[in-house]
């Protein structure tokens, strides 16, 4: 089972399915459908280098679309939450992917900043997100259209 944990809140995933557009180039784009008690929330971003093959996922660069993050943990929470990965200063999610039994694993810790303006939760001090979550790939389309 994969999981998303943000502070002391954890939430199981049932399954997740990667799908990849534009794998031949430079920089691909991904989508993750995760399962999340019969709901599909979708995390979004991008790979480097561009995974030509399946095989070349192990060790590709992910950058995680913020705006997709943001989505995926407000309705988990049911409240809104504008995140900042690693501080307002970075302000990004990027990590290696690895492999896992059902093909690849996303696995990131990174403490997070939030905006006070929303009043997400009751303190000023940073969460911990933690991602573990593997993933089946589902479909890498090489070219610009899937």
């Amino acid at each position: 089972m994969s999981r998303l944990q943000l502070g002391d809140q954890s939430w199981t995933l049932r399954k997740a399915s990667l799908t990849i557009y534009h794998g031949a180039a430079a920089e691909a784009d991904w989508n993750l459908a995760l399962d999340h008690a019969g709901e599909t929330l979708w995390l979004a971003g991008t790979i480097t280098p561009g995974p030509h093959a399946p095989e070349a996922l192990l060790g590709a660069e992910v950058t995680v679309d913020l705006r997709s993050l943001d989505e995926v943990v407000s309705h988990l929470l049911g409240r809104a939450v504008t995140l900042y990965p690693n501080g307002q200063e970075v302000c990004a999610l990027v990590f290696r992917l690895t492999a896992s039994p059902q093909g690849v694993h996303f696995a990131a810790t990174a403490p997070c900043d939030w905006d006070r303006y929303l009043q997400t939760f009751d303190h000023d001090h940073p969460v911990t997100l933690e991602l573990d979550i593997d993933a089946a790939l589902t479909a890498l389309h090489p070219g610009r259209l899937p």
